[in-house]
């Protein structure tokens, strides 16, 4: 999510953005900043939103972070995403992450993902990568990020 994060916050600046935390609480707001800083700090733990002059608003914890929705955008093919690590974990959380990427291979259509009681995610999988399901709207809008790991209830 970290990895996404530092680009969403590059890319998406000036964009609204809605945070589906797995308690089932949202934030949003601009994408601001990871903390502590700086964005390329690997250690960064919260992910910073600002209101639309820029002012500080919301930091939320990134290991909760259930999905983050851009609205009001298109997907931009510019983002790229991490391998698999290496050797590939194994166990419950290996298992449930792969059995969800191979539940929702790109093209899937009509894909709802909850999470913490919500939904999280709508939409059509452009992306299903390691870590992360990217769901999109009609021509590629507002894409929404899903942490494979904090999806609780698919329906297709």
């Amino acid at each position: 999510m970290r990895n996404i994060l530092r680009q969403i916050i590059a890319l998406y600046p000036t964009s609204n953005v809605i945070v589906a935390m797995e308690s089932g609480d949202n934030a949003s707001g601009r994408p601001g900043s990871l903390l502590p800083a700086p964005n390329t700090n690997p250690n960064a733990g919260l992910f910073q939103l600002v209101n639309s002059q820029g002012v500080p608003q919301e930091a939320v914890s990134i290991c909760r972070i259930a999905s983050v929705k851009i609205t009001s955008a298109t997907y931009n093919n510019q983002i790229t995403y991490l391998p698999a690590p290496t050797p590939a974990p194994t166990g419950c959380g290996a298992d449930c992450e792969a059995a969800i990427r191979a539940y929702l291979p790109v093209g899937t259509k009509d894909v709802n993902i909850k999470a913490g009681g919500q939904s999280t995610g709508q939409g059509t999988v452009i992306k299903s990568e390691f870590g992360m399901i990217v769901l999109v709207g009609p021509n590629n809008s507002s894409p929404t990020f899903v942490s494979t790991c904090k999806a609780e209830i698919i329906t297709k």
